[in-house]
């Protein structure tokens, strides 16, 4: 210990001809308070008080003076104290090298490592050979922290398999959702369907997924028309999304004799006139009925022509009926966009792809926060907007609402597993991978009340991720089988980990349910790319003028006398605009009735 001491001693030695430039804003209580030996105390206690007499006290040095950098200064020190790594949502902070604070925390660090120091005979809770970093587990203590906001925050995550043959993809969209309720008022606006706003959350993830194979501000519009409402969302790859409701659904389309549930997606790409647009529709009967069957219809057989490697589009297991019954496929159907996006990665892109979302909103949560009413109707409620209220006030009730909703949406994410250019074989495997679990996904939909319910073998997992906070490590493992790279891809990514064999003890056994026990591709986590999801809209008064100079002087008189006032569609921001803009606006459209004429 004391051999310890001294080396730790020697070291900070080099570092304090730079604290005594500024002892009096590194207090010695720094010092004194770390839980060292008596005889480091006493020789920094020493060394410091030394420190002090020699500076002059006829001369006083300037505390603000910026002392020269070493004269060659280690590459991994000097990137650290140029950038402040900073959280996602925010740009990385450029500071000046500070010699002198680089040393203070080099110092504070190695202190912290005399602190830790076990005596012979004492418990540790890791091990020293272990180059592993600690599990940043979840505890219910810090719901409310800047961490726990940090560590559940929604992200995009890409990582190769090690032979380059699978591409993974992970979304987390709890944040996403959740602020979308509240800017739309979607509670009240939907009379608290959460089965649709589940919806929406998948759709959130879907269209995530999908940017997240894109660069920069490449972006993704997805419009999915389901029975109560449409829903259009866009993702940019660089993390930016926004979305809102549109009024068509699909008993109009019914009504008019067109395909319900389309799903149409423009991919707006660099280099690119014009976006790529592809639009399916899902049909349930054709996603379940057996292959054979599906081979002797007419338009059936027209996909199956183009279907790679001769898999099948039909989802179909034997013995499915008798363990999903057809009510939870329609459920599953109508209220999660799982089997509506592997359609369209079939049809469209022609990948032969595993994916599932899946998001929770929590009743309970929701009527114990004032949300609901005791019938499960939304509830008029101090959480709704107020006119009167300052900005200031606004803001931090919008915040309070956004955190109460986040508490009741307890996950809401999305996995895909993409083959590149991966073979025949690879491709099974993967397709095997989809079929089983959309089938224990669609059991999740069974009413847990039902004498007859099968309990599907991925209740435990969504229960857990539910209650960790560790969807990204525990989804991982799930759909690779490779628990030691899920876990380091997890740390990577600066989300909840636990520990690898506690993943495995609870996944493993619902891999061999599922019979994918066999399917196990390591990870490369090294090569992880993660981006961070906002929602964050571009509109802003100049752009809707822009957009206002082409209408018709009937729409902006009708406009004008709705108070000035015009909100964007997908963000819910308003913007009022001042008498004289409404002028130049009327002008223009007088001139461009003059000039038609």
């Amino acid at each position: 210990m004391q051999l310890m001491c001294w080396l730790v001693a020697c070291t900070i030695t080099c570092s304090l001809g730079y604290l005594h430039s500024f002892h009096s804003s590194f207090p010695l209580s720094f010092l004194t308070s770390t839980k060292c030996s008596a005889s480091l105390q006493k020789f920094l206690h020493t060394h410091i008080s030394v420190k002090k007499s020699e500076t002059p006290h006829s001369a006083p040095r300037d505390r603000h003076q910026r002392l020269s950098p070493p004269s060659t200064p280690c590459p991994a020190s000097l990137k650290i104290s140029r950038t402040v790594t900073a959280p996602s949502c925010l740009e990385p902070t450029n500071t000046l090298f500070d010699p002198p604070l680089f040393y203070v925390m080099r110092a504070g660090a190695m202190l912290r490592c005399v602190a830790r120091v076990v005596t012979p005979g004492a418990a540790t809770g890791t091990s020293p050979t272990s180059s592993s970093p600690t599990p940043m587990s979840y505890s219910p203590v810090s719901v409310h922290s800047t961490r726990h906001a940090l560590r559940t925050r929604d992200i995009t995550l890409r990582v190769p398999s090690s032979d380059k043959l699978l591409r993974f993809s992970f979304c987390s969209t709890r944040h996403l959702l959740a602020e979308t309720i509240r800017r739309h008022d979607l509670l009240r606006s939907t009379r608290a369907h959460l089965d649709f706003l589940q919806l929406l959350g998948t759709q959130l993830t879907f269209t995530n997924l999908l940017a997240s194979a894109l660069e920069g501000e490449e972006r993704v519009e997805a419009r999915f028309t389901a029975e109560e409402a449409a829903i259009l969302t866009e993702a940019l790859a660089l993390g930016e999304c926004r979305c809102h409701l549109g009024p068509e659904y699909n008993a109009q389309l019914e009504a008019r004799g067109l395909p319900t549930f389309p799903l149409r997606v423009n991919r707006v790409l660099y280099r690119q006139e014009k976006p790529f647009s592809s639009v399916v529709h899902a049909d349930l009967a054709e996603l379940l009925q057996p292959s054979s069957d599906t081979a002797s219809n007419i338009a059936a057989a027209a996909t199956r022509a183009s279907e790679a490697n001769n898999i099948p589009l039909s989802l179909h297991l034997p013995n499915m009926t008798g363990r999903a019954p057809l009510e939870a496929w329609k459920s599953f159907f109508s209220y999660n966009s799982s089997l509506h996006a592997y359609n369209y990665l079939r049809r469209s892109d022609g990948s032969v792809s595993a994916v599932w979302m899946q998001s929770r909103i929590d009743a309970a949560t929701l009527l114990a926060q004032g949300f609901l009413n005791a019938d499960n109707t939304a509830a008029v409620s101090e959480w709704h907007n107020d006119e009167v209220c300052s900005d200031r006030d606004e803001e931090k009730k919008a915040q309070d609402v956004q955190r109460a909703l986040r508490h009741a949406i307890p996950l809401s994410f999305g996995v895909m597993v993409t083959p590149l250019a991966a073979g025949g074989a690879v491709e099974h495997q993967v397709n095997q991978l989809n079929r089983v679990v959309m089938e224990a996904a669609a059991l999740l939909c069974v009413p847990s009340d039902g004498e007859t319910a099968v309990a599907s073998p991925l209740q435990l997992l969504v229960d857990r991720c539910a209650e960790r906070h560790t969807t990204c490590q525990h989804i991982l493992s799930l759909v690779s089988g490779d628990y030691e790279g899920a876990y380091q891809v997890a740390v990577a990514a600066r989300q909840y980990s636990d520990d690898p064999a506690q993943v495995a003890a609870v996944v493993d056994p619902i891999r061999r349910a599922l019979g994918v026990q066999d399917f196990v591709t390591p990870l490369a986590a090294t090569e992880a790319a993660r981006t961070g999801i906002d929602f964050f809209c571009r509109c802003s008064k100049q752009h809707i003028i822009d957009s206002l100079a082409s209408a018709p002087l009937s729409t902006l008189e009708s406009l004008r006398e709705s108070g000035h006032t015009v909100h964007c569609c997908f963000c819910g921001r308003q913007h009022k605009l001042a008498g004289v803009e409404w002028q130049v606006l009327k002008k223009t459209a007088r001139s461009a009735i003059t000039s038609s004429q």
